[in-house]
């Protein structure tokens, strides 16, 4: 018995002061993880992206239907992103690394990808522009017309130009 009375004497008088906190942490870990989870696949995707892209030679063609695994009608590609565009906000280098992508957009070489599906942005995806720029592609692109002809660039980054087909 006097066990037991020494193990509820360390418990708090007031149990809202012990679990409060704790709820605090569960909930605040949920969230992290969570957004942990959906920056870490927009940079693995953003790499994914690239690979595909690269292992295509030059010159190749590019259907946007066959390297996405997710339900999209539309498109919304733009080729140089400015500070004020929507993004996923992604702390702690989650998804580019420190002041990456601000520099970008000072450089104006970050590009966008926004896929929609019923008025909803299902994915969201911004590229290096240096990488994979985009040419003549600005705008709204059904799956059928979201189709590129990728020319691998020469020089000090290894990337690729995707133009529209058209």
């Amino acid at each position: 018995m006097a066990m037991i009375k020494d193990a509820l004497s360390a418990v708090p008088a007031r149990p809202a002061l012990f679990i409060a906190p704790l709820l605090v942490v569960l909930v605040l870990s949920l969230y992290y993880r969570d957004q942990y989870n959906k920056c870490v696949d927009i940079r693995q995707t953003r790499a994914a992206l690239k690979e595909q892209l690269l292992a295509l030679g030059s010159p190749a063609q590019f259907r946007l239907t066959d390297f996405t695994d997710f339900a999209w009608t539309r498109v919304r590609i733009v080729a140089s992103v400015t500070a004020d565009t929507i993004s996923e906000t992604c702390p702690l280098d989650w998804n580019w690394d420190s002041g990456e992508r601000d520099a970008l957009i000072a450089s104006g070489h970050l590009a966008a990808m926004m896929f929609g599906q019923q008025g909803q942005i299902v994915k969201y995806l911004e590229l290096r522009g240096d990488e994979v720029e985009f040419r003549g592609a600005d705008g709204n692109h059904s799956p059928a017309a979201a189709v590129f002809n990728v020319v691998r660039k020469s020089g000090a980054v290894d990337g690729v130009t995707l133009t529209l087909k058209q």
